[in-house]
């Protein structure tokens, strides 16, 4: 009996999980399992913040309970601990490079407030082009890490785990954790983007910044993009609506970007402090 396996590059809902069952009971194994029950509605394709934050933080609360798991199994032969430590070291390098990301999001979204309330500053055109610049640089770096994401769930899902009788069940869990992160992540990596398509705000944008004539752009804002994607857009506006609903625009997205930065921050300790734990099991043997 195997767990499911949440695929990092699929477009198909996140179902729920369950793990082979063993032969005691165990509170931390259900508490993963509980976690991943939440999350078998969930969507990939448009990924929002609230969903973002709240992977992160049931992902800290399983690798808790991962981190008991290993410690509690000390006693035990560990088998396929090179595929644990490559899997664990790699997801720590994604969480580092998604970091790295959302710092430099986060600075580019303070710079562009410093350059709005600049008096006598940068024109609204030279500010948006400065910032379509980046997000265009920024897409190359995301999609550096997205390659990354799939090579780790294809580690993940590529080699099975050997079923022994003393840690079968742990590596299960194991998986199933770590597939689920390589979910998460990718959501994050995807907000951080620049949107799928070239339609809507996002059109108008790339035509201003390859110097086509001005595009206003529609009325209602587009519900499937979030809020960066909605900075993009506005980046297309007329002077005056440029400067009525971006100051507004950016304070929200400041927010959301501090929120889910707190999220990845937790989510990484525990990502280091899970890895020691798995070198104490194997420093045994």
């Amino acid at each position: 009996m195997g767990g499911i396996s949440f695929k990092s590059c699929s477009r198909k809902p996140v179902r729920s999980a369950t793990l082979p069952c063993r032969r005691t009971h165990d509170p931390n194994t259900d508490r993963i399992e509980k976690l991943l029950n939440k999350v078998k509605t969930w969507e990939s394709s448009n990924p929002s913040a609230e969903m973002i934050c709240s992977g992160f933080s049931y992902l800290t609360a399983m690798y808790e309970c991962l981190e008991d798991l290993f410690n509690s199994n000390l006693s035990h032969t560990m088998n396929w601990t090179d595929e644990v430590l490559d899997i664990s070291v790699n997801l720590l390098d994604i969480c580092s490079n998604t970091t790295q990301v959302m710092s430099q999001t986060k600075q580019q979204v303070r710079d562009f407030g410093c350059d709005l309330r600049r008096n006598g500053g940068c024109t609204t055109e030279t500010i948006s082009a400065k910032h379509i610049q980046f997000r265009y640089k920024l897409k190359k770096d995301i999609k550096g890490s997205l390659a990354s994401l799939k090579q780790v769930d294809n580690m993940i899902h590529g080699r099975l785990f050997a079923i022994d009788s003393e840690n079968y069940h742990l590596m299960c869990v194991f998986r199933e954790v770590t597939s689920f992160s390589t979910v998460v992540f990718r959501f994050l990596l995807e907000f951080l983007g620049v949107r799928r398509g070239r339609t809507g705000r996002w059109k108008a944008v790339s035509r201003f910044l390859s110097g086509s004539s001005k595009v206003v752009p529609e009325d209602k804002a587009d519900t499937n993009v979030n809020e960066l994607q909605r900075l993009d857009g506005y980046c297309s506006s007329e002077k005056h609506e440029f400067i009525q609903v971006v100051p507004m625009n950016l304070e929200a997205v400041e927010a959301t970007l501090e929120g889910i930065n707190s999220h990845l921050h937790l989510l990484s300790r525990r990502l280091i402090l899970t890895r020691v734990s798995i070198l104490n099991m194997v420093s045994i043997y």
